[in-house]
């Protein structure tokens, strides 16, 4: 996982509707090689015009992570924004690193080349491998919603 606050400032995003083992792993990850963490929440708006289906409003999903960072890192440093585009923080020029999943690693790629534009530094980019189900498929929150798992990827049928 790399060295404990390596960067400064690292990103992390996400939806979070059902907090899943895939996005525990995010977030371990994530506060293992920073310093401060910022996480970015999908807005309600940025849900509907990327066309994700979540059963959960913004203001529910940022309690029940919030709940969750508080047991489970204490006095990490991290803050969590509400993010109404794919990259919001990740364009802060304070921000030196960004924690994605492999299958959200272009968003990474993207947001480097919208850095360079704009005359930043790229981030340094940490791919955490996907998460699979003890059936071997993918864990989602799509899975969850449709009861074929549950959020640790165990079976439910």
């Amino acid at each position: 996982m790399g060295k404990k606050g390596v960067f400064s400032q690292a990103v992390v995003g996400g939806t979070f509707d059902y907090i899943h083992i895939g996005h525990l792993t995010l977030l371990e990850y994530a506060f293992s090689v920073s310093k401060k963490l910022i996480i970015g929440i999908s807005s309600d708006f940025l849900v509907k015009e990327i066309g994700k289906k979540v059963e959960h409003n913004f203001q529910q999903r940022k309690r029940k992570l919030f709940e969750l960072i508080k047991k489970k890192y204490g006095r990490k440093r991290y803050r969590i924004v509400r993010l109404d585009d794919r990259f919001g923080p990740a364009l802060d020029p304070q921000t030196n690193a960004i924690i994605v999943s492999e299958e959200t690693e272009k968003v990474a790629n993207e947001c480097n080349k919208i850095r360079m534009a704009m005359g930043l530094k790229s981030l340094s980019k940490i791919v955490v491998p996907i998460v699979y189900a003890r059936d071997g498929e993918k864990i989602s929150a799509t899975r969850i919603r449709n009861k074929e798992i549950d959020v640790r990827g165990i079976s439910l049928a």
